[in-house]
């Protein structure tokens, strides 16, 4: 599937071995299962992961729902709260929970990343297929719910429109939509093709420039992207905090402590509010850090923001006529809930507006759209609010579609 010209992929037949990685105790009531598989194509980096969150009474399962995380991050656990993770939360109240762990996630620091440029979207879309046909094996269940935060949320509206009636019982799209980047204007003059033969012909100053001219920055290794550039003290910032403490010196002037300068940081990065409302209370700044270091993944490709920016390749009041993906996601007919951040609006060429187009396009008419007023990017996901006005209508609105 070349993405933008269709929604649809073919996806071979559910072959897949899986291998049980590790069970763990999450909490008293909780376990964490972890299973790996390798999928073509071959290529150094194969490795899919897929973890469960689920009770270990074998109490009546309420239902399952299959959780796409956002770029830059991982599926691993960064807190032991499910006042911090609605998984967590979900699964106490007998949800059985899988993450898919994709294969960035198995990419160090420091080994050549080459591979991310085979990492395109048809190929996590993919992955995700033959994760849910691992799902509905391992719980009997014949379709699922499927949520996903920011690019995550992109992820469950493209798959939702190759394989929504197969899978799907419904969707939960977190601050994200179809597309995320705006891509150059005017519309329709992004040439994919040249994106391509960028990432083939290797790291040159041109090939830099190119995508830079589409709105994204690839990362120091080539073919990574960079999400989020925070000013270089930032990285000292946090090492001072764990092996010093939340009330440790400042490493910058003006700030009275080191977390005083990292909330200061969380909260200007994208544009005041915009990754997250942090200086106005809607997320502690420890939180933020447990996320970002233990949920955090190396790498992100860059092939994926680009393919995600040609898809946005358009301005006006509606997408492109002529991408045979608008004409199909008009048919997606499933129950959606969206959570929508009403502070995460332009940053990194993003567009408010992306939030609700997504949702409007679809076809189904059970349909819920929640503006969450003070929220920035990731306080949906790990905001002091989100226990209430997020997981708790999470759960009462997959209860009344189980």
């Amino acid at each position: 599937m070349l993405l933008g010209h269709g929604c649809s992929t073919t996806i071979a037949p559910n072959t897949t071995s899986w291998t049980l990685s590790s069970t763990t105790d999450v909490s008293p009531s909780l376990q964490e299962t972890f299973w790996i598989t390798e999928l073509p194509p071959n290529a150094k980096h194969m490795q899919v992961g897929l973890r469960r969150i689920s009770t270990k009474n074998g109490t009546k399962r309420e239902g399952v729902i299959v959780y796409l995380p956002p770029s830059g991050t991982t599926a691993r656990l960064y807190t032991a709260s499910e006042d911090y993770d609605f998984r967590l939360f979900l699964a106490n109240r007998g949800y059985d929970v899988f993450s898919v762990e994709y294969r960035n996630s198995f990419v160090t620091a420091d080994e050549d990343i080459s591979d991310l440029a085979k990492f395109k979207t048809s190929l996590t879309l993919s992955d995700i297929q033959q994760a849910i046909a691992q799902v509905k094996s391992l719980t009997g269940a014949n379709k699922v719910f499927l949520t996903g935060h920011s690019t995550g949320a992109r992820y469950v509206y493209l798959y939702a429109c190759a394989r929504g009636s197969q899978d799907l019982k419904g969707m939960i799209p977190m601050d994200g939509a179809p597309w995320e980047m705006s891509g150059p204007t005017p519309e329709g003059t992004m040439d994919i093709s040249q994106g391509y033969a960028a990432l083939a012909n290797g790291d040159t100053a041109a090939n830099r420039n190119l995508f830079k001219s589409w709105g994204m920055k690839p990362g120091p290794q080539y073919y990574d992207v960079a999400l989020t550039n925070f000013d270089p003290p930032f990285a000292g910032a946090v090492n001072t905090y764990f092996e010093q403490g939340p009330t440790a010196e400042s490493p910058v002037a003006g700030f009275a402590t080191v977390s005083d300068y990292i909330a200061d940081q969380f909260y200007r990065v994208w544009g005041e509010k915009q990754l997250t409302n942090v200086l106005n209370g809607y997320a502690k700044v420890g939180t933020l850090l447990d996320f970002v270091v233990k949920a955090g993944a190396e790498h992100w490709p860059l092939v994926d923001y680009m393919e995600d920016a040609y898809l946005g390749n358009w301005n006006g009041n509606a997408p492109r006529s002529d991408l045979q993906f608008t004409r199909d996601i008009s048919s997606v007919n499933l129950p959606i809930l969206v959570f929508a951040s009403s502070e995460f609006k332009d940053a990194l060429s993003f567009q408010y507006r992306w939030k609700w187009e997504g949702y409007e396009m679809i076809k189904s008419a059970d349909r819920q759209y929640i503006l969450l007023n003070g929220f920035g990017h990731l306080d949906i996901l790990v905001g002091e609010y989100a226990k209430d006005q997020v997981f708790t209508v999470l759960y009462n609105w997959l209860q009344a579609r189980k």
